[in-house]
């Protein structure tokens, strides 16, 4: 089975970086009203957890990073490239009805 997850490694990174322990990330979760213990952070960080929506915003809020941070560096620098795009305004083509009884 592969995983489940690609934030994992991410969540290990920034847990090591402000000195927290699997405990203190469940205890600052919890303190957000969100149901994940310890193992279910073991879980995510072995990439055996799924991720949702939920647990990528209490994630975010819990490291107080913007929510690209919690993704490997190579979504991050897609997400930059998108950003970077120029944005081209499609040209309109005619309803083909309104063009019928020309003429």
């Amino acid at each position: 089975m592969g995983h489940l997850n690609i934030i994992g490694p991410v969540v290990i990174k920034l847990r090591f970086e402000r000195g927290w322990s699997q405990e203190i990330l469940a205890a600052r979760l919890q303190c957000q009203e969100h149901d994940i213990s310890r193992d279910v952070v073991a879980n995510i960080e072995s990439g055996r957890q799924q991720i949702t929506d939920k647990h990528i915003r209490a994630l975010q809020k819990a490291f107080e990073v913007p929510v690209v941070r919690l993704f490997p560096k190579s979504v991050q620098e897609l997400d930059e490239k998108f950003s970077l795009r120029v944005t081209v305004t499609p040209r309109k083509k005619p309803h083909p009805r309104l063009h019928l009884n020309r003429r």
